[in-house]
């Protein structure tokens, strides 16, 4: 079954998706409720789902805050927003994160079932590829690309059409092939030269820009996760 996550503040809209959506009947799991998108973001960090239902306006991080998550995550889920009402802005930026689609509340119990089924429709079609069927040298024309790009701001659609294939699929399948999600290779590559610059005496808020991060301080706390400490012990422990 596919694993659906749903943020919403209010919290009578949490209880009537859980209640009044036929699930089962969709081939849907509902794994997962959040009260805002900082508590969806954390759960995304610890299971990836299938798909997304979020509220575009809530408290600490918004719904199009947790679609650009995804898409700058490179992450295979299929984002629903929820909006009080139509909003053309919304529509513009729900292009932009690559948004399955955005459907006005109070609307939402009747038209949900179908966009659920539009975003499976987009989720099983990867699936639907046998691997042998999928050209060889599409992995290693990712490979290439991402060895060749890493110090760019990548997305998953950017590198879909420059090795002209289904982004969901590249995702699934570099994971199948490597064991390690496509984002992690790519923030791997970026630490391994941010690495070797510090031993070259570069300065840090050099290196963040160098290897394609806009933000000294995001670069700092991805260089921690990764290396279990901060670009400047690293520092001292190599001088």
């Amino acid at each position: 079954m596919w694993k659906v996550m749903i943020a919403d503040d209010e919290v009578y809209m949490l209880e009537a998706l859980e209640k009044l959506i036929n699930w089962n009947n969709l081939d849907c799991r509902l794994v997962y409720k959040a009260k805002n998108g900082e508590e969806l973001i954390d759960k995304i960090k610890e299971e990836v789902p299938d798909i997304i239902i979020t509220d575009v306006k809530m408290p600490l991080v918004s719904g199009m805050e947790v679609a650009k998550y995804i898409y700058e995550h490179l992450l295979p889920t299929k984002v629903i927003i929820l909006t009080a009402y139509a909003d053309f802005e919304y529509a513009k930026l729900a292009i932009e994160y690559d948004v399955c689609g955005y459907i006005v509340k109070t609307s939402a119990i009747e038209e949900l079932p179908a966009m659920l089924r539009k975003a499976i429709a987009k989720l099983t079609l990867p699936s639907m590829l046998q691997e042998e069927e999928f050209p060889e040298d599409i992995l290693s024309k990712l490979q290439k690309y991402i060895e060749d790009n890493y110090m760019e701001k990548l997305t998953l659609s950017q590198i879909a059409e420059e090795v002209h294939a289904n982004g969901s699929y590249l995702s699934h399948l570099y994971k199948s092939k490597t064991g390690q999600n496509l984002f992690d290779a790519i923030n791997k590559m970026k630490l391994k030269k941010a690495k070797e610059y510090l031993v070259q005496g570069k300065r840090i808020s050099e290196i963040a820009t160098l290897v394609g991060f806009e933000d000294v301080s995001y670069f700092s706390r991805v260089f921690k996760k990764y290396e279990s400490c901060s670009p400047r012990d690293y520092e001292r422990k190599i001088n």
